[in-house]
């Protein structure tokens, strides 16, 4: 991945990150809706 790929953004109380690739494809959108949510023990 190049340095434009990658970009961190802050959500209120909630650190993202946005992948695309070279063409602008999401990378998560592929993705999401494929598994159970997983729970994060604090």
């Amino acid at each position: 991945l190049g340095m434009e790929a990658v970009w961190k953004i802050d959500v209120v109380d909630f650190p993202a990150f946005i992948v695309v690739d070279d063409k602008g494809n999401d990378f998560f959108a592929g993705i999401s809706g494929q598994k159970k949510p997983i729970k994060l023990a604090p």
